[in-house]
């Protein structure tokens, strides 16, 4: 009775110390007391339950979970808890099995669940878990609920798929952050913008309110401006972009992945330019991804991957390109267009078109334009006309778009098939008005610009009857069936022009005299105009005051216009008559000698003729250059003889002006 009684003092006092651990936020000591307890009672739950919950305080996960795994019997006890330490330990999967065990699931049993769902990315699933759980919940949690909703309607709209939910974003920046991401799924960056910019704003605000600190608030903007930089990049402004994305980098935050998403886009921005910042760049997101890959998105680890693959393509790194398209392969056996596209290239480049086409069929359903499309491209600059026709032809059977349409007409038309083209057109009408698609209007008025550019008005018109059936009120589509009309059929143009609306005339425009217009030949110039009295003065086209009103115009001289001068211009120095003449002709040129002297003692053949002459050109030059030659007493008849011309190359230097002439100076340059 004593040692039992001791006991249980014992057992009263550490839960006293316990207790006033756990208060006091000293998880580490309260670890130790409540191991002493099981060390005393090995069956004490409360003390089992008290240092589980202290090592997820402390984020000492996986020793909370070994505890939870000694201890079966109590495992029923502490589910959520076994599912919370597998949540944070990334195993989702386990997590959920054991929350889907439980039979009666408690408001944080759902909240853990919602938040492994999205963890999983089934966001549908999460999305309806949340809404229960906002509809039959009441707490101080509220906020927390919606802006996690919020979460989850911008991921399910990156997907593709709309909601019909509206959130309000005026009083917290998660929910402004994630409404602009709602908006970049719908494909509104514009508005997504604003909603980025009023984020940052309320964040600041926020964070500086709750006391933080300048280093804790930057951290934290830094999630939304790269989001900014995304915006701004899909809208082409690259450069703004750019600068977000190296103000982040610098900055350093504390999310992995943040900075390896910034990593990424600044090198998409780089192009083919700055190969090695590029390098450096998908290098760090390279190791980000291996060192943490629970924080990216499988949306965004397949886009990073795909950057790495196509970085490789774009610098000639086949082998390792071909590597990285493999583990891509293997990743996501699905198939990526991207990736389809490279390998398809690499094939092309090595020769091999066969196998590019061969990569190209073998997308799926969802891609098979996009890789059509790249097939046909290949066979146009293999100038495989023949098959590319062919290839078109069966690409618009089964995607039928208007630009491929377009695409075959003009391929028809430059080979000098247009009765081909013209039976493509008219099929696709004759489709069109069948089943009355929403192309229609357009379709129509490409089909009357064809007919009018092959010189078929009449066919230009019945298309647009057609179109002008199909909306009476297009005043537009009748003004160009009364052009076409004329051409042909001036009878029914003219009974086509009269369905033509009045022309509304205002004031200014009716009170002008049409004949007035008419008779002036001011279309022709000013130089053509007529020229007539001044109207309005006081005299008549007769009176001799208007002649000499004439004559004083004529005689006015215009003003002449004032020059301009130059800045430094000094009117009492003279300007310098060699002005004008290139620096190397002036009489104040010296060529530098130093360098000259090492020219000449470096290459001492060269400065001794023209460019490109030999030894032997050189003394015939010499020989025939009459500066070398002493005047003679007959210097008249030295210059009436025929030996005294010049080669071209003698002759080419120009006197310097007020100078006499002097004897040329050979230089050593070249």
């Amino acid at each position: 009775m004593a040692a039992s009684a001791k006991t249980e003092v014992n057992l009263t006092a550490l839960y006293a110390e316990l207790n006033k651990f756990g208060k006091n936020g000293d998880y580490n000591r309260a670890i130790k007391v409540a191991k002493k307890i099981l060390d005393e009672a090995p069956n004490e739950v409360n003390a089992y339950k008290c240092l589980v919950v202290c090592y997820i305080q402390e984020s000492d996960f996986k020793n909370a979970l070994s505890v939870i795994n000694k201890n079966p019997s109590f495992s029923e006890t502490t589910s959520f808890e076994k599912a919370y330490c597998l949540y944070r330990l990334n195993r989702t999967q386990e997590s959920l099995a054991v929350l889907n065990k439980e039979a009666n699931l408690e408001t944080k049993h759902k909240e853990l669940k919602a938040q492994v769902l999205y963890r999983m990315e089934r966001f549908a699933e999460c999305l309806e878990l949340y809404k229960e759980l906002i509809k039959n919940s009441q707490d101080d949690y509220e906020a927390e609920r919606e802006t996690n909703l919020s979460a989850v309607v911008a991921s399910l709209s990156l997907e593709g798929t709309k909601t019909n939910l509206t959130m309000s974003t005026d009083d917290s920046y998660e929910l402004s952050y994630n409404e602009a991401i709602r908006l970049i799924g719908e494909g509104k960056n514009a508005e997504a913008e604003a909603q980025l910019r009023k984020a940052e704003s309320l964040c600041r605000k926020s964070l500086e309110e709750d006391g933080a600190t300048e280093e804790e608030i930057e951290d934290e903007l830094a999630l939304i401006r790269v989001q900014l930089g995304y915006v701004t990049q899909l809208q082409g402004r690259t450069s703004e972009s750019q600068q977000v994305y190296q103000m982040v980098l610098k900055q350093k935050p504390s999310d992995v992945a943040l900075t390896a998403i910034a990593a990424n886009n600044s090198a998409v921005i780089n192009g083919a330019q700055n190969i090695f910042d590029s390098r450096r760049k998908l290098k760090m997101t390279r190791t980000a991804v291996e060192e943490n890959d629970a924080k990216f998105t499988t949306r965004q680890k397949q886009a990073l991957a795909v950057n790495q693959c196509l970085f490789l393509g774009a610098t000639a790194q086949v082998e390792q390109c071909r590597k990285a398209i493999e583990e891509l392969r293997k990743t996501y056996p699905d198939g990526i267009i991207e990736v389809l596209l490279l390998q398809a290239t690499l094939e092309y480049k090595a020769n091999r078109l066969e196998e590019a086409l061969a990569t190209l069929a073998s997308a799926k359903p969802d891609s098979a334009l996009m890789a059509g499309l790249a097939a046909l491209q290949l066979l146009l600059e293999k100038r495989e006309f023949d098959r590319a026709t062919a290839h078109l032809e069966q690409l618009l059977k089964q995607h039928f778009r208007l630009g491929l349409l377009g695409s075959l007409v003009s391929l028809h038309s430059a080979r000098g098939q247009r009765d081909k083209a013209i039976s493509l057109v008219n099929e696709a009408l004759d489709k069109f008005n069948k089943t009355k698609a929403d192309n229609q209007v357009k379709l129509l008025r490409q089909a009357a610009a064809f007919h009018l550019k092959g010189g078929e008005p009449e066919k230009a018109a019945a298309c647009l009857e057609q179109l002008w059936k199909l909306d009476p009120s297009d005043t537009a589509t009748l003004a160009r069936l009364v052009l076409l009309y004329s051409q042909f059929d001036p009878a029914v143009a003219q009974k086509r022009s009269q369905q033509l609306p009045p022309l509304e005339l205002d004031a200014g425009v009716s009170a002008l005299d049409v004949d007035a217009l008419e008779s002036a030949t001011w279309a022709l110039g000013l130089k053509h105009a007529r020229k007539g009295p001044p109207t309005g003065g006081p005299t008549s086209p007769g009176s001799t005051g208007s002649k000499k009103l004439d004559e004083k115009k004529l005689n006015k001289k215009k003003p002449k216009k004032r020059k301009k001068l130059p800045k430094r211009y000094d009117p009492k120095v003279a300007p310098d008559p060699e002005r004008w003449l290139p620096r190397r002709e002036r009489s104040t040129y010296r060529p530098k000698k130093q360098r000259d002297r090492r020219y000449r003692d470096a290459r001492p053949d060269v400065g001794k003729g023209t460019q490109g002459s030999s030894a032997a050109m050189q003394e015939a030059e010499n020989k025939f250059d009459m500066s070398n030659v002493k005047a003679t007493a007959k210097p008249a008849a030295a210059a009436s003889s025929p030996t005294t011309k010049t080669l071209p190359a003698a002759s080419s230097q120009r006197s310097k002006p007020g100078q006499g002439q002097k004897k040329k100076k050979r230089s050593g340059k070249f």
